[in-house]
């Protein structure tokens, strides 16, 4: 199981980096060839495509390092077993909406299919789904903590996860 997550991880982690690099280029090229009177019709919404893919890739990471932001003043005022009790709730909690998420991201990815970029020429589906996969990532990834008991693990090695 292990194995299967590091390598899912791993691809993640590669196509986020790598889409994020080419959003920083096109914007920028974007930007400085607009400016000089030239523009790239396209450029905006590829760029709206490969953020939406970048920002659920790397709320995922984040959940994975646990780097979200949180408010953790009055939990940290809890005994332990009533904080783990609480990082429980709050998984689940998290898990009921990010289901939520997928199954009506799916959705509007389905009714998107027909309908195309303007510059593009392709499905403006490419990019909604980006909502319900990275969701699924997340989904997996609460999922895997539950299974490593990383969410019930001691205190010191919980990093502000509320």
């Amino acid at each position: 199981m292990d194995r299967i997550n590091d390598s899912i991880n791993k691809i993640e982690n590669t196509v986020g980096a790598f889409a994020l690099g080419i959003l920083v280029i096109l914007v920028f090229v974007a930007a400085a060839l607009r400016y000089l009177g030239n523009p790239i019709v396209w450029s905006v919404d590829l760029a709206q495509l490969l953020f939406v893919w970048v920002v659920f890739l790397g709320a995922d990471r984040a959940l994975q390092t646990n780097n979200h932001i949180g408010v953790d003043f009055f939990v940290n005022f809890l005994p332990k077993k009533f904080k783990k009790i609480i990082y429980i709730i709050h998984y689940l909690i998290i898990l009921l909406f990010l289901s939520g998420i997928i199954y009506y991201g799916f959705d509007l990815t389905i009714r998107n299919f027909s309908r195309n970029f303007n510059t593009l020429g392709i499905s403006y589906s490419y990019a909604t789904a980006g909502v319900p996969i990275g969701c699924l990532l997340m989904f997996r990834t609460i999922i895997y903590k539950f299974m490593s008991n990383e969410i019930l693990s001691s205190e010191s090695e919980q990093k502000d996860l509320i």
